[in-house]
């Protein structure tokens, strides 16, 4: 979604665009960091490209090895310096200072995103839509476990019964029985009122935004989390753990409510439900200005087409 997004940016600013994948099916079927970014980055140096004035490549890792001979950019939503931490990360870390500071322009999905770096940038996110909210709330929580382990579905259940809220709680990107075995499996008792709905498809997923009061997560990282920030703009109230990495909606939900931003998950889904604030989505709107599709489509024509010499 989000290379087809920049380039659709690219071409409304009157240039051709052709997005090449690579692919990397043997080694995402590894299940070990290190070989699967070193599996990725290897594709990518094989991976022919089209004669172009200019390449943008979609992440810190597909660049370790491709030093295209045109002026070329790096977008990425997370460095290894954040979400490659311990042993497993040490050649990964090690490589990527020399990668970036060789490249031409770079262009994070967000400030946060450059972690440690202190390099000169274009923050590029993912363009966020309005998401048109429904004329009725009837779901008192929604939330996001596709990957049960890094969005911490067992410490989601645990918070919503602790809470006491009584109402809906629907759980999506995971299927009720892989949701239920995740829990059987870290000994949680599934909670009342929680509902799977399964992974769906993202119209009805963008539905379901726009009819939750609360969207709650409690992941352990999160790269950019596109999943909250469509929730801010469908007007629900994001109620969230401290989530480690570079997270822009959680700046977000601090400024708007910092009540609703808490370790204990149950006292922050106490404080959504309990907090009636008619300026909450007006304000989010406001902060989300930077994350709109015109307002990403004037950063590439000022700033991204000149880097790249395309202007």
């Amino acid at each position: 979604m989000a290379d087809d997004a920049l380039a659709a940016h690219f071409k409304a600013a009157g240039l051709t665009c052709a997005v090449v994948r690579v692919a990397n099916d043997r080694g995402r079927r590894l299940h070990y960091a290190p070989l699967i970014d070193l599996f990725e980055a290897g594709a990518a140096r094989h991976r022919r490209l089209p004669d172009a004035r200019a390449v943008v490549i979609s992440s810190v890792t597909a660049a370790f090895f491709v030093r295209p001979q045109v002026p070329y950019a790096i977008r990425f939503d997370s460095p290894a310096a954040l979400n490659r931490p311990g042993a497993m990360g040490l050649w990964q870390r090690a490589l990527e200072p020399r990668v970036l500071a060789r490249a031409g322009a770079l262009l994070p999905w967000s400030r946060e995103a450059l972690g440690p770096y202190d390099l000169d940038a274009i923050p590029l996110g993912v363009p966020i839509e309005r998401v048109e909210p429904a004329a009725t709330r009837d779901l008192t929580a929604l939330a996001y476990a596709g990957n049960p382990h890094k969005r911490r579905l067992e410490l989601l259940a645990q918070a919503w019964a602790a809470s006491g809220i009584e109402g809906r709680l629907v759980v999506g990107g995971i299927t009720a029985d892989a949701g239920r075995a995740w829990l059987a499996r870290h000994g949680v008792p599934e909670p009342a009122g929680l509902e799977w709905a399964g992974i769906v498809p993202r119209a009805e997923w963008l539905a379901l935004l726009g009819r939750a009061r609360l969207f709650v997560q409690a992941s352990r990282f999160e790269d950019h989390g596109i999943a909250p920030l469509e929730a801010l703009s469908a007007g629900a109230k994001l109620v969230s753990v401290r989530t480690q990495g570079p997270f822009p909606a959680l700046t977000m939900a601090r400024a708007l409510a910092p009540a609703l931003v808490d370790d204990d998950l149950a006292a922050a889904l106490r404080a959504g439900a309990a907090l009636i604030d008619p300026t909450y989505a007006e304000r989010a709107d406001a902060l989300l200005a930077p994350h709109r599709p015109e307002a990403l489509q004037r950063t590439v024509e000022e700033r991204v087409l000149p880097a790249l010499k395309l202007a």
